[in-house]
This record gives structure tokens, C-alpha cells and sequence, in this order.
């Protein structure tokens, strides 16, 4: 993974707040289409989807593809995930691996999200 570990932190605290509580990062763009402001956080650091693809198990070219045809819910249900919470469960145990790997504990970890959660929620 080429992302900063500030960055993978940073990811990990908005996708735990995201998956604790759904509908929390919902804003309205226009009626036809809602934006989350989670999903525009992830698709900015992971702009070419080696992240995302990672967790759906498919390359990222194919990533491409599928969202070039179809819609970011419909491509994690083609890939075996049943919704979003699903996708951001699995998101958010990848981020913690990755900090594992990068030297953080545990404790760490979970005190960073405690710390920074509630600043994310009221957002």
C-alpha cells in the first residue's frame, strides 16, 4: 500500500465512524444522486482503486472497468460483499492490518480512534 501512514490513520478513524453508524456521512448532492462524504474521502486517497480492489479481491484494472458500468454498491455485491457496511467492515480491518504492519500496537491504534472519532462524528 503507497499511502502516508498519516493517511491510513486518517482512513481508518472515517471508516470506523462510518461503519458504526450508517446514513452518518450522508449528503445530498441533488436528488438523483447521494454522495457520502466517506466514500468521496476514500475514492480521493485511493484514486486509482489499488485499495479498494484489494478488499473486493480483484485487480484494480477490473476495478476500473466495473466502475466505469456500474455503481460502487453494485460492483462490492458482484464481488461477494453483500453492502457498503460489509465493504467498510472489511476496509477497516485492512487499515489496522496495515498499521500493524507499519509498527502500531493494538492500544495504539485503538486509542487513536477513541481519541479522534468523536471529532469525525460531529463533523
Amino acid at each position: 500500500m503507497k499511502l502516508s501512514t498519516k493517511t491510513v490513520a486518517s482512513l481508518l478513524v472515517v471508516t470506523a465512524v462510518a461503519a458504526a453508524v450508517p446514513g452518518l456521512s450522508q449528503i445530498t448532492i441533488s436528488k438523483k444522486r447521494r454522495e457520502s462524504q466517506f466514500d468521496k474521502l476514500l475514492s480521493t486517497h485511493d484514486r486509482k482503486g489499488e485499495l479498494r480492489a484489494e478488499i473486493l479481491g480483484i485487480s484494480p484494472h477490473e476495478f476500473k472497468q466495473l466502475s466505469k458500468k456500474m455503481t460502487f454498491e453494485e460492483v462490492i455485491q458482484a464481488c461477494g460483499l453483500y453492502s457498503k457496511r460489509d465493504f467498510r467492515l472489511a476496509l477497516a480491518g485492512c487499515l489496522r492490518n496495515e498499521l500493524l504492519q507499519r509498527g502500531w500496537s493494538r492500544a495504539r491504534i485503538e486509542t487513536y480512534i477513541l481519541t479522534r472519532a468523536p471529532r469525525m462524528a460531529a463533523v
